[in-house]
């Protein structure tokens, strides 16, 4: 990704690495010497001899990705394009690549990795359908660098992450989880996934999963098969999961310590705009307070910018969830990400006021809103961000926690969720979004 100098961004330590690369990698074919390259940590050298450079980009990393595809492009090698932004954007990828993957590559890489060996790559590779998640894949973490990744107190790896389901079942109009990965959801027996933690000893884990309790049959299965690991765990669960206490209690018997719920904002009306009116308002207290209760903190995120949102009403929105049980706040300018409902939606209105992808980055406004100039409504996500982050609050959070840290963390946990609440007031204080990918070393 571009930062705001035009230069890549760079980290000094990432939080997570990226899933999709080292599963690609376990799905090559034997015999091919593969290396993985993660440029937020480490510069690319484009004179290595190599064959094929396969690039994974979102929509704000497309203009990156595209300068880099250049780069080897002019030293004589192919390049193969995947990841979200390709999706929606094929034409305009294959612009810069020479090959691009429409869709989850899982089934089709193989067959990409065969056609570049025998000098017959194909300008597009569309799956006929999506991949099962039937079969055992170990991802390639060995390709990784831990050491360029945050490592906590007596942990042996960073967290890594695991994928359990794909799909999502609700549509809501600003997301893209439904474009890529359908709306059909797809499960991975709870075996494999078991299968895949005691292959690579995880010290901790973060399903990816875009709603683990989706299928709450699967997921009871899931949480009864993890409760022997004694592994701490975290994920995303929608606000449905308050329907089923049953889930919550094996859900944080098995592990779960924490998980990220998206419940965008307090107006029923701006909810209802973008298809999430399955959020209730009224239940979110209690349901973060049953969370805390069992010893699952919940990370909370919202929107700003839809439709019935106004400077007040956000400020209000923030003062409130101080006061709940929840541990983190994520803020998101709303985005409309090509091929969402919402990004058509506010291009026939001409409310679009941005072209350039790598903009789409949940922190800048790239569309008219409504109630507010664009400056305002970014400058307002800064002022709550540095309301929620104040150290008065940071503190007020660990002694209201303490007993969650104490009882169902790892003792030496209270320091490291203070030492994130600390770092994420850090990033706002320098203008950059707290839930990034690490530890910055950018200015801007």
């Amino acid at each position: 990704m571009l930062n705001q100098q035009g230069q890549p961004t760079k980290y000094t330590k990432l939080f997570l690495p990226n899933l999709g690369l080292p599963l690609l990698a376990a799905l090559t074919p034997s015999g091919i010497d593969i290396g993985i390259t993660i440029e937020y940590i480490e510069d690319i050298d484009f004179d290595e001899e190599v064959d094929l450079v396969g690039v994974t980009a979102q929509t704000c990393e497309a203009p990156r990705a595209y300068q880099i595809a250049q780069e080897f492009r002019k030293r004589g090698r192919k390049t193969v394009l995947g990841g979200n932004h390709a999706f929606v954007r094929p034409q305009e990828a294959l612009k810069h690549f020479d090959s691009v993957v429409v869709g989850e590559a899982d089934d089709i890489w193989p067959e990409v990795v065969n056609d570049a060996k025998a000098g017959q790559l194909k300008p597009l590779y569309t799956p006929e359908a999506k991949p099962s998640l039937d079969k055992l894949v170990i991802p390639r973490f060995d390709l990784l660098d831990y050491n360029q990744y945050m490592i906590p107190p007596f942990a042996r790896t960073p967290l890594l992450p695991f994928q359990t389901t794909r799909g999502c079942p609700h549509g809501c109009d600003f997301c893209s989880v439904t474009q890529f990965w359908g709306q059909k959801l797809r499960t991975k027996p709870a075996a494999l996934v078991v299968r895949e933690l005691e292959a690579l000893q995880p010290s901790r884990a973060f399903f990816v999963d875009d709603n683990i309790t989706a299928d709450p049959q699967h997921a009871m299965e899931l949480f009864r098969e993890l409760k022997p690991l004694r592994l701490r765990w975290a994920s995303q669960m929608s606000t449905t999961v308050g329907q089923h206490p049953e889930l919550i209690k094996a859900a944080a018997e098995s592990g779960c310590h924490e998980t990220y719920l998206g419940i965008e904002s307090f107006n029923t009306e701006s909810l209802k705009t973008v298809r999430k009116g399955f959020n209730k308002v009224q239940e979110y207290r209690d349901l973060f307070k049953r969370l805390a209760d069992v010893g699952i903190l919940a990370q909370i995120a919202i929107m700003f910018g839809l439709d019935f949102d106004n400077p007040d009403g956000l400020r209000r929105m923030v003062e409130e969830l101080l006061d709940m049980d929840i541990n983190y706040l994520i803020i998101s300018l709303v985005t409309p990400l090509p091929g969402t409902r919402l990004y058509d939606r506010l291009l026939q209105d001409k409310r679009i006021l941005e072209t350039d992808w790598s903009l789409y980055d949940l922190t800048h406004v790239v569309f008219q809103p409504q109630a507010m100039s664009p400056k305002e409504l970014e400058n307002l996500m800064w002022e709550m961000f540095a309301k929620f982050y104040a150290v008065k609050n940071i503190f007020k959070r660990a002694w209201r926690f303490k007993r969650q840290y104490t009882q169902y963390f790892p003792r030496d946990n209270a320091f490291e969720e203070i030492f994130f609440q600390l770092h994420m007031r850090h990033a706002v204080v320098n203008k950059l979004h707290p839930f990034s990918l690490g530890l910055s070393s950018d200015p801007t």
